[in-house]
């Protein structure tokens, strides 16, 4: 009787250390936070998303998490979520005139037109974009792009020349991961699009056009600069050919 006894305190005892102990190694907000910090700083914006995401979860009071997690929007070109979170933070934690002060530029950067409402993650612009091309198939031209979303954009050029002019329309996508500049954003970006030359005959083409793009992100600055790869085949009467093209260019933004 009295071993049955002495088991049964020992089991007692053992389980109360084994919830003691689960408690104790369980992740707390802040351990969440101080996690996606430390991937912030090692410019992994996207998982450092997940993890200020997990501790806001824990406790969605964290005004810490919510500054992590717009910091982390605004580092990938999504503006309108670094507002939110950042409006969020200053709503629990208002004593923060640094981030007010951020958070009060950020609300006026959607661009000259005054919407408020900007797709494009160029700080200071707005959705649209022009600007001169040089290298391309008739070594120069003009270039416009038009943002959808932080990401995904169409891109557009005419090239005028003595033996034609030609049309371009790309679609592009934006991957800001690859690249972490000190300043400002420097996506990589890949895509698809086709050609149409005019003149003295008439020839289409398929592209995929692959480039990177700078963005100064500054609201005095709306500008952006570009260098692009585009092998095109070329279909015409008689046969077709593959070439490739090497662009350089820059575009102003509002």
């Amino acid at each position: 009787m009295l071993n049955r006894k002495k088991t049964a305190l020992v089991f007692l005892l053992a389980a109360f250390f084994v919830l003691w102990a689960s408690r104790s190694l369980a992740a707390t907000s802040s351990d969440y936070y101080q996690a996606g910090l430390k991937l912030y700083n090692q410019r992994q914006y996207i998982q450092a998303q997940k993890y200020f995401q997990a501790a806001l979860q824990l406790d969605p009071n964290n005004w810490q998490a919510y500054q992590g997690l717009g910091l982390s929007d605004y580092a990938l070109g999504d503006r309108q979520g670094a507002k939110q979170a950042f409006d969020k933070s200053l709503s629990i934690h208002p004593d923060n005139p640094s981030l007010a002060r951020f958070d009060e530029n950020l609300g006026g950067s959607s661009g000259s037109s005054g919407s408020g409402s900007s797709n494009s993650p160029i700080i200071g612009g707005g959705d649209f974009g022009i600007g001169l091309t040089l290298g391309g198939i008739n070594s120069w031209g003009v270039s416009g792009k038009y943002w959808m979303d932080n990401v995904d954009a169409f891109q557009g050029a005419i090239y005028p020349g003595g033996g034609g002019t030609v049309l371009q329309l790309q679609y592009l996508w934006h991957d800001f991961e690859l690249i972490h500049p000190s300043h400002g954003a420097f996506p990589f970006y890949i895509g698809v699009g086709g050609d149409l030359a005019l003149g003295g005959s008439v020839a289409v083409a398929g592209c995929v056009p692959i480039g990177l793009t700078y963005m100064f992100q500054k609201k005095s600055l709306p500008l952006d600069l570009f260098v692009e790869v585009d092998p095109t085949l070329w279909l015409y009467t008689g046969g077709m050919t593959l070439q490739f093209y090497a662009n350089v260019g820059s575009r102003f933004y509002f």
